[in-house]
């Protein structure tokens, strides 16, 4: 497993979602532009709700790591020591209701979920831990 960390700012978001997909594809040798795409929206979305919310009163920390198992399958995981917050625990957006008339949020999660075959939660040890799986890409 592949890992970095580094303070949840909106400056390491780049570098954080690079580190991701150049390790991705260089071990998958995929060229899939939509699939690459895809990733890349799935971590954006996660990293940015982590580095505006999980540290509301302090500076932070977060730790990306990635792996590719025997399947192919690609193993996201994002970590945070901030406040508890279960992501997945937001229902879904009413995408049926006018623009005007939605709650602000939940996008962004919802859109994760469509993406990825798998998208775990779990606080452990005063770790948020989002494990998100996108199976067999190359």
């Amino acid at each position: 497993m592949k890992k970095i960390k580094l303070p949840a700012k909106m400056e390491n978001l780049e570098k954080l979602i690079d580190f991701i997909l150049e390790g991705v594809q260089d071990f998958t040798n995929i060229a899939d532009k939509k699939i690459i795409n895809r990733l890349r929206l799935s971590c954006e979305e996660a990293l940015v709700n982590v580095i505006n919310y999980s540290y509301p009163q302090s500076e932070g920390e977060i730790e990306v790591s990635y792996d590719i198992d025997e399947k192919g399958a690609v193993h996201i995981e994002i970590i945070d020591w901030g406040v508890p917050f279960d992501p997945l625990s937001k229902p879904a957006p009413d995408l049926d209701l006018p623009l005007e008339e939605r709650q602000i949020g939940g996008l962004g999660i919802y859109m994760i979920l469509k993406i990825m075959d798998e998208v775990k939660y779990r606080r452990d040890e005063e770790r948020n831990i989002l494990t998100m799986v996108k199976y067999k890409i190359n």
